[in-house]
C-alpha cells in the first residue's frame, strides 16, 4: 500500500490540560503510554522519559493525536514561522466549535465565509495550549472523513496535518516523489478572508499543496507557503511544546526508511516504542527541507 499519514503527534508542555482540550473537541482517549528515556531520547529529543496519551474520534480508526509531554520551550510564536503551522478538523456546525473552543480555554478568532472557485467555505482558528493554531473547516463538499458514517459528531478526525514551508516546489517534490503521497491538489490563495481568520498581520498571498495517501483518506498532509513573507524555523526535533510532527505507517520500514535516506533525508535510531495496537518500530526522518515524520511499522 506504500506509506500513508495516520495520525499526528503534539508536543505539550501540560499533558493533562492539552488532553483535556482536545477531549473537548469530542476526541476520547485511546491510549496512555509511557515511554521510556531511551525512546523519548530517539524520537523526541526528550532528555527524560515521557507520557503520551493517543486521543482519537469514536469510529475513526485513523486520524488521532497522540499528545506527548515535552519539558522543551516552545519557540516564541511568529505566525509565519516554518515547520508545524495547524492541525484541522472538519466540522458541521462552526460556530458550535469555536464556542466549544472557548469554553475549552482557547483564542478564537474570526470566521471566514467564503467562495473559494465553485466550493463554498466557513474556515475559523482556535489557539489551543502551548499556543497551536486548531483550524475549523465547515464546508458541504469534504474529502472522506467520519462525518460520512457519523453526521451528528460535531468535528471529524483530524482531517489534515499542516506544514508551513520556504520553498514549496521542492517541498511537494520530495513528499511526492520520495515519501510517494499524492499530489491531490495546488492552489494559491488570495482570499482576505484567509489572512484575518488565521490570524496573519497583513493580507499575504499563500499556496497549499494538498497531499493524500491511499484513497485520499484521512488524514491528509498539507503544505503550506507564504508569499514573500520571511519567517523563523521550527525543527521537528527536538519535540518542543507546541510542535507537531505527521506519522506516516509503513509496510515495510527497513525499505520506506532506505528510499527516504536516499532521498536526502537523515534518520535517527530506530527504536521499538509503544503504539495504539502494541509495540511498534519508529523512526524520525528529517528531510532535505527541514520537513520532519515519525515512520511507524510492524515491531
Amino acid at each position: 500500500m506504500g506509506l500513508r499519514v495516520d495520525h499526528a503527534v503534539l508536543g505539550a508542555s501540560d499533558l493533562e490540560a492539552t488532553v483535556a482540550f482536545v477531549r473537548a473537541l469530542g476526541f476520547v482517549e485511546v491510549a496512555r503510554h509511557a515511554v521510556e528515556d531511551s525512546v523519548a531520547a530517539a524520537l523526541y529529543g526528550v532528555p527524560t522519559a515521557t507520557t503520551e496519551v493517543v486521543l482519537g474520534v469514536p469510529d475513526a480508526a485513523t486520524g488521532r493525536v497522540r499528545v506527548v509531554g515535552t519539558p522543551l520551550a516552545g519557540a516564541e510564536p511568529d505566525p509565519y514561522h516554518r515547520g508545524g503551522h495547524a492541525l484541522d478538523l472538519y466540522t458541521t456546525d462552526i460556530e458550535r466549535s469555536l464556542q466549544v473552543s472557548a469554553d475549552a480555554g482557547a483564542s478564537v478568532g474570526p470566521l471566514a465565509d467564503y467562495d473559494f472557485g465553485p466550493i463554498h467555505l466557513r474556515q475559523a482558528q482556535a489557539t489551543g495550549p502551548d499556543h497551536v493554531p486548531w483550524v475549523f473547516v465547515e464546508i458541504a463538499h469534504r474529502l472522506p472523513s467520519v462525518l460520512d458514517s457519523r453526521p451528528e459528531l460535531l468535528h471529524s478526525e483530524l482531517h489534515s496535518t499542516v506544514w508551513s514551508v520556504d520553498d514549496l516546489d521542492a517541498a511537494t517534490a520530495w513528499w511526492t516523489e520520495v515519501v510517494g503521497l499524492d499530489l491531490r491538489s495546488r492552489f494559491p490563495i488570495t482570499e482576505p478572508a484567509v489572512s484575518r481568520f488565521m490570524g496573519l498581520p497583513r493580507t499575504t498571498a499563500l499556496a497549499m499543496s494538498v497531499l493524500t495517501g491511499p484513497g485520499a483518506g484521512s488524514p491528509r498532509f498539507e503544505l503550506l507557503a507564504f508569499d514573500g513573507e520571511p519567517g523563523p524555523h521550527v525543527p521537528p526535533v527536538p519535540l518542543t511544546a507546541g510542535a507537531t510532527l505527521p506519522v506516516l505507517v509503513a509496510d515495510d520500514l527497513d525499505a520506506d526508511l532506505d528510499r527516504l535516506v536516499a532521498g536526502g533525508a537523515t534518520a535517527g535510531e530506530v527504536v521499538v516504542a509503544p503504539g495504539p495496537a502494541g509495540r511498534e518500530r519508529a523512526v524520525v526522518v528529517v528531510g532535505p527541507h527541514g520537513l520532519g515524520l515519525e515512520l511507524r511499522g510492524p515491531a
